[in-house]
């Protein structure tokens, strides 16, 4: 059983979950998804939630459990448990401080590079991690060659504004 992730829950990290669904909440505290925020205290950015339960679907996203884990690398840690379903590991429960967290004094104490993330390549019909396949990233007149790691991630990329991100798989051209 792994529980359920709410806005104000912690990561591994020390950073604190600050966005959740609009409409979907356990007791008034926002339900977080797959794709929803994290202010990450070890990196000082905000990163994303890049997994979730896939057989849950809460407003259109997976639901984040305990155990899930952030574009930065760490691993979301539940502030409750009365919201769970069987089948998954239980992540760390930690005891919750406040109900809802204030995000717009947590991204005050951030740096400006909000922006950066990396990205997971996943195999196109099984889902599975492209795991030490050689990409390249183009974005804003850059690129960026590099192996993803075991779990499929490219490095983290740096940006200070949103900016549309290509990504291309590189093949050996050896015959």
């Amino acid at each position: 059983m792994a529980a359920y992730i709410t806005v104000g829950a912690k990561t591994t990290h020390g950073g604190t979950v600050i966005t959740g669904s609009p409409q979907t909440t356990h007791n008034g505290i926002p339900v977080a998804r797959k794709g929803d925020k994290v202010v990450c205290k070890k990196c000082k950015k905000v990163v994303t939630i890049i997994t979730g339960d896939p057989s849950y679907i809460v407003d259109g996203a997976p639901v984040a459990r305990a155990g899930d884990m952030t574009s930065c690398g760490s691993k979301l840690i539940a502030s409750q448990q009365a919201f769970s379903e069987s089948g998954f590991d239980v992540g760390n429960i930690e005891p919750l401080q406040s109900a809802k967290s204030d995000s717009k004094s947590l991204l005050n104490n951030i740096d400006e590079d909000i922006y950066d993330d990396r990205f997971q390549l996943l195999d196109q019909h099984s889902q599975f991690p492209l795991a030490y396949i050689n990409y390249r990233l183009d974005y804003d007149g850059k690129s960026v060659e590099g192996t993803t790691d075991e779990e499929g991630f490219t490095e983290a990329i740096g940006a200070d504004y949103p900016a549309e991100v290509s990504i291309k798989i590189l093949f050996d051209e050896e015959e």
